[in-house]
């Protein structure tokens, strides 16, 4: 082409440099790109929901989406604590679907007319924030458990998921409580409280007595629950029990029941049994628990599943702990 030729519009486009700057994304698009990465991942691992929308500069959906969660998230903590299980299934599929409509809304919405700035650390921001109400709750509120052996067996198996209400004040008889082991503080134990403070316990031939008085068991005929094989032995058999305002289940089985001499129980200590009374390792081999090694009460039961990958105790899931 000479100098007098006019351009041919057909023509390759010409670097402005030899390193090829010309052809890269504007500045515009990569600070779009940061916004709607920081945006996705706090919608996925920040707290509130609408984290996401926040960032992107979308205050609508992002106040909605916060207000959501909060609101079903403190359903759930009430639930829990009530406990209400069939309440707390219904928030935990509102907790879930929320969570997924927030963080893939996020991934679709355009950046709004006003993002934040300086995506990075608004990302740091919510999930700080996430693990900071998660660790919270857990101290004060709510913690989950999963139950490791079988010496509370039939009320709760092996590959149990439990939820506890955080706290010590209102223990009771009957309650079924996670505390600290007495002599190893590191291990977490679950128990039923059968005796307080004050109390005289006495326990023989699988009959406990509490001030003199026997702790009312009624065999169950023609129990529907096998004998779970936990247990080593093909027989057993099962009795509803009554302690405080709680009347559950326990079992026994051929292995010998073993007795506790008539104790007084010290004031701001507890004493518990497994409800698999002659397969649990409880107060009257090791003695009393104090109460401030308790973490909480047991509610609820929010997963359960068995040895097999795909053996999945449906009917258990969401199910009461009396």
């Amino acid at each position: 082409m000479t100098a007098n030729e006019p351009p041919n519009p057909y023509s390759p486009p010409t670097s402005s440099s030899s390193d090829g700057r010309a052809n890269a994304p504007p500045p515009a698009a990569n600070a779009a790109e940061s916004v709607r990465g920081a945006a996705t991942a706090a919608a996925l691992l920040g707290f509130p929901l609408g984290a996401g929308f926040y960032i992107l500069g979308r205050r609508r959906p992002a106040v909605a989406f916060a207000s959501a969660g909060i609101l079903v998230g403190a359903l759930a903590t009430a639930s829990i604590r009530a406990p209400a299980p069939k309440l707390f299934l219904i928030a935990l599929g509102a907790a879930v679907g929320l969570w997924l409509a927030a963080a893939l809304g996020t991934m679709k919405a355009r950046p709004g007319p006003t993002p934040v700035r300086r995506a990075a650390p608004w990302t740091i921001v919510p999930i700080a924030l996430a693990l900071l109400i998660n660790a919270a709750v857990k101290h004060w509120l709510i913690e989950a458990f999963q139950i490791p052996a079988g010496s509370m067996i039939p009320t709760l198996l092996v590959g149990d998921h439990v939820l506890v209400r955080k706290g010590r004040a209102d223990i009771t008889r009957g309650d079924v409580i996670v505390f600290e082991f007495p002599a190893d503080r590191s291990v977490d134990y679950v128990k039923r409280v059968v005796a307080m403070g004050g109390d005289t316990v006495e326990v023989r031939s699988g009959v406990v007595s509490v001030n003199g008085a026997e702790i009312p068991q009624a065999e169950v005929k023609n129990d529907p629950n096998p004998c779970p094989t936990e247990i080593g032995e093909p027989g057993c058999w099962f009795a509803r029990e009554t302690s405080g305002a709680r009347t559950y289940t326990i079992m026994f089985d051929e292995h010998p029941a073993q007795d506790h001499p008539r104790t007084v129980i010290p004031p701001g200590e507890v004493f518990v049994l497994g409800d698999n009374r002659n397969n649990s390792y409880d107060s009257r081999r090791w003695g009393t628990v104090p109460v401030d090694h308790i973490k909480g009460v047991v509610t609820m039961t929010w997963w359960s599943r068995g040895l097999g990958v795909t053996d999945v105790r449906w009917s258990r899931v969401g199910s009461a702990i009396h």
